[in-house]
């Protein structure tokens, strides 16, 4: 499983879990909607926060993988121009004569 199919699996059963939990408490509907409604409020900001925190971790972690890819290719690959920099260019030499 992805973890975007994971992360939806308990974001599900998070919530069902909450309403069923709301469905069969023995406290009023009133103290049940209002303590919902200041723990929503919290959750929010937490997800908010949990958003901004990936975001910024995901962009770190991709320059890094792009600064690692980029040394392994000039370690790996020659660079041409430093390679040819020494071999003599004159018109005598092409032919053999």
């Amino acid at each position: 499983m992805s973890r975007k199919s994971n992360f939806l699996l308990f974001t599900t059963s998070f919530l069902g879990g909450l309403a069923a939990g709301l469905l069969l408490s023995p406290t009023k509907g009133k103290q049940n909607r209002a303590w919902l409604s200041e723990n929503a409020l919290e959750l929010n900001r937490w997800a908010k926060i949990q958003r901004r925190m990936a975001k910024r971790k995901s962009s770190q972690e991709l320059q890094k993988l792009r600064k690692n890819i980029h040394q392994e290719i000039q370690q790996n690959i020659p660079n041409l121009y430093e390679a040819t920099d020494t071999i003599p260019l004159s018109g005598d030499n092409i032919l053999n004569e």
